[in-house]
């Protein structure tokens, strides 16, 4: 196995699409770090002179007219309160005078920051892998390739294993590299304009756990991929495949928001946040009229890893099973 192991990553990187491909997923980092650059860039004093402008106004037009805007608001939820009957808070007392933050746009702190930009990267990889994955195996059978290595090596599981493991190897150096570059370009542009003062040993631990779960994700994808390759035996069905999902996905979604925990996406973002939150809109209808809330869920971290461990189990699993009984050629 070790040995089938070791010729199937030199295939791999031989191959010109996957290299490719993960030279672009490391390109994409420049796109990450531009966003970054121009994120972090001080307002002009041009735009600063606006904003403050625009603040002194509000602040002013408040200070004249803000106990009657309240007066007003309370009253007519009051009113409201009468005509429904049902208590109505439309958040009056939160009415307040403007901040100044509100106007004048400032650079986020690196601590804020720096773990959204690796976990927004990790769309890069999943595709990426997803596609190193579908490739490595995928071209093989359409090709007939397959059938001429299966005189060389028969036993099917052992060449099934080898190439969904060299794909999953495989998708770990541009992983680690993409991220490592996120993770330092993001924090140099951070100390260049002096918003990375607060980043401690706490901060710094969580940017390394965010990291080291978007490496493992892109190994998922590109094992999920591999066996996909296996399954559906072209490249473009497998990106096919998984376009469609997507789409289906929001789909679904949209019309039956409860669910929300049982769809890929929102289990990915719970392994990359450690949990994560989906809201359910819930309406009544009485002789009023129709009233609707949000209700926010917790989806907890254990929940999507378990979710994504039976994925990353059942679809290699269903792969092996059918390239052991399917025709190579």
């Amino acid at each position: 196995m070790r040995r089938l192991l070791t010729v199937e990553l030199r295939r791999l990187f031989a191959r010109r699409l996957v290299v490719l491909t993960m030279v672009g997923a490391l390109l994409a980092t420049l796109l990450v770090l531009l966003s970054a650059w121009q994120s972090a860039q001080p307002m002009s004093e041009q735009e600063l002179a606006v904003a403050e402008k625009a603040y002194q106004d509000e602040l002013e037009y408040w200070e004249e007219n803000g106990e009657e805007m309240v007066a007003q608001c309370l009253e007519d939820e009051a009113a409201e309160s009468e005509a429904t009957g049902q208590q109505v808070d439309w958040g009056c007392a939160d009415y307040g005078p403007p901040e100044r933050e509100w106007y004048v746009r400032t650079a986020p702190l690196l601590e804020q920051s720096l773990p959204g930009y690796v976990a927004g990267y990790a769309q890069v990889l999943l595709l990426a892998a997803l596609l190193v994955g579908a490739t490595s195996t995928a071209a093989e059978l359409t090709t007939a390739a397959m059938g001429t290595w299966l005189t060389f090596e028969p036993r099917r599981l052992r060449v099934y294993g080898s190439k969904v493991l060299a794909a999953a190897l495989g998708a770990v150096p541009f992983a680690v590299a993409g991220t490592a570059l996120v993770v330092a370009g993001v924090s140099l542009i951070a100390v260049h304009f002096e918003v990375a003062s607060g980043m401690g040993g706490d901060e710094w631990a969580a940017v390394a756990g965010t990291a080291a779960r978007v490496v493992a994700l892109a190994v998922v994808a590109a094992l999920v991929g591999a066996a996909l390759g296996f399954l559906l035996r072209h490249t473009a069905a497998v990106l096919g495949v998984a376009v469609v999902y997507l789409i289906g996905e929001g789909m679904v979604r949209g019309l039956v928001p409860g669910s929300a925990p049982w769809v890929l996406g929102t289990n990915v973002q719970g392994w990359l946040a450690r949990g994560t939150t989906y809201a359910v809109e819930t309406c009544t209808t009485d002789a009023t009229g129709t009233m609707c809330e949000y209700t926010e869920h917790v989806l907890s971290f254990g929940q999507s890893a378990a979710y994504l461990g039976i994925l990353a189990l059942a679809v290699p699993v269903v792969g092996a099973v059918v390239f052991r009984r399917r025709d190579a050629a």
